[in-house]
């Protein structure tokens, strides 16, 4: 059986499974050719508008780039008993809420109409067993509204729907996105909600911009509660916006091996040249200033997973960042994608610069100027975040740990930088 796949609520193509191995290819329809033409980066830059399928690897670099990972897609699959390998049936059970505008339904299921159902609210009794850690279980037979979305990554999240401000949560569906993301405080890593809301933070304060994120107890629970940019709520009705990762825009498998070259996903050279295409120049710098603040926090998971671009009708932009957290303020911490190495020495910075500017096709001069600046921008936004969190009453030892981290790394790089 095929899935009709939707963008904005039109019938836009089929998912469909070809030969053995669990494999499977998307189609443009003909009525989407004739309506926006060919080579249209309609559902993504990897993906234009073409009248063969594309295949099976193309199509699974982009549906794969929707699906959860690791522990959480184990349990989802073992929930909706199927194999976790099987993407296809994995996206064929959960695709109603994607990331994106992008739906997948079955042939008889009728076409998402926005608001054209009641919010399903989920009760106080089914959020405590959803933020838990680990939750007892995603899906409830009983109630099949429940947890019918997608969400890519490993960590435990939850997509909800709300809206309007100051309403409950519901589930959403096709009829009814989500329109927020919460991550709940699992204890896997300590503090990890108020690490990742200060890192957000401080991003912000510098002058990036960043998804909106607040910290709220969600069944007693406390959960960091993002606005989806993909998203947008007005008088009750939500709408979708489209975007896709840089791993899916570049066609990039975001569950290659180790031995893979896919498995660390697009560096800078690939990242700048994506954005290159997608006319947005002038974003290309962008890479480098949040490569250099993520270096200063500690975040050492800034991959093509976690970065975005939103596909409008007049083309690609730069999406928020988003994902950010310290992880260097733990053991074993990660060094993924497009990160400033953590190898080189406290006064290598420059010889690092250089080749991030030679692999992105940068001048080095202009940017050795930026890096100075990004040093200076990111002590402030420490010390005013840091008076924040006290003010506000989320402040915890964690952050502490990150802005020891944080302020003697920015005072290096911007004593090497300004020579």
């Amino acid at each position: 059986m095929s899935l009709d796949v939707h963008l904005y609520g039109e019938r836009v193509g089929t998912l469909a499974p070809v030969g053995r191995d669990r494999e499977y290819e998307l189609a443009y329809s003909e009525r989407a050719l004739k309506r926006y033409g060919r080579g249209v980066a309609l559902l993504s830059m990897s993906l234009p508008t073409s009248e063969e399928p594309f295949s099976p690897g193309a199509s699974r670099a982009y549906v794969e780039g929707l699906l959860p990972e690791g522990a959480r897609r184990l349990r989802l699959a073992s929930e909706l008993a199927v194999d976790p390998d099987d993407g296809y049936a994995l996206i064929a059970a959960l695709g109603r809420d994607c990331i994106g505008a992008v739906c997948f339904l079955p042939p008889a299921e009728p076409p998402p109409c926005p608001n054209g159902k009641p919010p399903s609210w989920a009760s106080e009794e089914e959020l405590e067993e959803l933020v838990a850690a680990p939750p007892s279980r995603f899906l409830d037979p009983a109630r099949p509204r429940r947890m019918r979305a997608v969400l890519p990554g490993d960590r435990h999240k939850l997509a909800l729907a709300r809206p309007r401000p100051g309403e409950g949560w519901s589930w959403p569906d096709a009829d009814l996105p989500s329109t927020h993301i919460v991550k709940p405080e699992t204890g896997e890593h300590p503090e990890m909600v108020v690490n990742e809301m200060f890192c957000t933070s401080v991003l912000a304060e510098a002058g990036l911009l960043v998804a909106p994120t607040a910290i709220e107890t969600i069944a007693g629970r406390p959960c960091l509660v993002s606005e989806r940019f993909d998203r947008v709520v007005g008088a009750g009705e939500i709408g979708r916006l489209h975007q896709e990762s840089f791993c899916q825009a570049l066609s990039f498998a975001p569950d290659a091996g180790p031995e893979s070259d896919d498995a660390c996903g697009p560096a800078f050279a690939e990242a700048a040249g994506l954005l290159r295409a997608a006319g947005e120049e002038r974003r290309v710098l962008d890479l480098v200033v949040v490569a250099l603040c993520n270096y200063i926090l500690g975040n050492g998971d800034c991959h093509g997973q976690n970065l975005a671009l939103m596909l409008t009708p007049t083309g690609a932009l730069l999406a928020p960042f988003y994902d950010i957290v310290s992880t260097a303020v733990y053991d074993d911490p990660t060094y993924v994608g497009m990160v400033v190495a953590d190898d080189y020495d406290e006064t290598a910075y420059l010889l690092e610069l250089a080749e991030i500017c030679e692999e992105a096709n940068i001048d080095f001069e202009h940017c050795r100027k930026i890096a100075a600046g990004v040093s200076t921008r990111m002590g402030e936004a420490l010390e005013a975040v840091v008076e924040r969190s006290r003010r506000e009453g989320w402040h915890a030892p964690v952050i502490d740990g990150i802005v020891e981290l944080a302020g003697e790394r920015a005072v290096n790089l911007g004593y090497e930088v300004q020579y």
